[in-house]
């Protein structure tokens, strides 16, 4: 069931809905006490599912324990009729993709502020063992004094928490445009994950697209995992060459080849101008083609073991056939 304006749910009222992904809905409403607060609901379609469940429960652990400015605190977890429920701390603000859309055309000084700002969060959340694995501008909430804050954890991966999906049995899982390559192919990711797809943000907001586009999910990220992104300086030339290899190191396709924290990534955006370009230079990208997903690798298998099965009985059958 989808709230309404004014419905009742978790002890708090409905204000309006703050919009929705694959997994889930949320909401902004309000306490007794005239508190606003952000309210999140599985979609309907999900509840009951056990991953769901975990995920949730995860991502109230991660918002209950972290204590960060740019991590909204989570309030309390709840079982209603419409499923779990997690009440977070309201943020007030636009998300980064609004923020662009109304912005066409950041200065660079500005740009580089914001994306500062989201490689400390993402350092604080490596640091407590935290990997969000779907960072992304509808993700990164800009508030009024242009201070970021990172939302919507429900793929996160927590350290030590119970595994809810299973590596060989389900899709990838994350947004194509900001997806790493392994996690395309399934696996769980790391901290290289979440720098890779802040490279693919800091490209998207300097060059003022993604690196990799095509005419759906899968199209894209195939590109991730054979196609080498154009440099954004051929797309915007005022880019200073020292960050275009600074983006490209993010998003390499190898995790061994990008940055290996955050703090370092951070620590060359501070002090980019200092930087050598000649100590930069990133040499041809190692090819990902005939890279596939596991769950493909468990369909051609199953395919090919079906095949066997058929031939051989095949030939049982022609055997007595001869026999007779």
């Amino acid at each position: 069931m989808i709230l309404q304006k004014g419905d009742k749910v978790c002890g708090y009222e409905i204000i309006e809905p703050l919009g929705s992904g694959g997994l889930n809905y949320g909401y902004k409403a309000f306490s007794a006490d005239g508190k606003f607060v952000t309210i999140k609901i599985p979609s309907p379609e999900l509840i009951g599912d056990v991953a769901t469940y975990e995920r949730f429960r995860r991502e109230y652990k991660i918002g209950e324990e972290l204590s960060h400015p740019a991590v909204p605190h989570a309030i309390s977890f709840n079982e209603t009729p419409e499923g779990p429920c997690i009440v977070f701390e309201y943020v007030e603000g636009t998300s980064l993709r609004e923020y662009l859309c109304k912005n066409e055309s950041l200065a660079l000084d500005e740009t580089l502020t914001i994306c500062r700002q989201i490689v400390e969060a993402i350092s604080y959340l490596h640091a407590h063992s935290v990997i969000h694995r779907d960072l992304k501008p509808e993700n990164i909430i800009v508030s009024s004094d242009n201070k970021i804050h990172i939302v919507d954890f429900g793929i996160a991966l927590l350290k030590g928490a119970r595994r809810v999906t299973w590596t060989m049995l389900t899709d990838a899982i994350g947004t194509p445009d900001y997806m790493a390559p392994e996690q395309i192919q399934g696996k769980r990711g790391d901290a290289r994950t979440d720098i890779y797809a802040m490279g693919i943000i800091l490209y998207e907001m300097l060059a003022g697209t993604v690196p990799f586009h095509g005419d759906n999910a899968l199209a894209i990220m195939h590109q991730h995992l054979t196609a080498d992104p154009a440099p954004p300086t051929k797309i915007n030339s005022s880019i200073p060459p020292v960050l275009e290899n600074i983006i490209l190191k993010c998003i390499r396709r190898n995790p061994v080849e990008r940055y290996q924290s955050a703090d370092a990534l951070l620590y060359d955006l501070e002090h980019y101008k200092e930087l050598d370009i000649k100590q930069m230079v990133l040499g041809p990208e190692r090819t990902a083609r005939g890279m596939v997903t596991n769950r493909q690798i468990w369909i051609v298998g199953i395919s090919v073991a079906a095949g066997f099965l058929l031939l051989a009985g095949i030939v049982v059958i022609i055997a007595l056939l001869t026999k007779h």
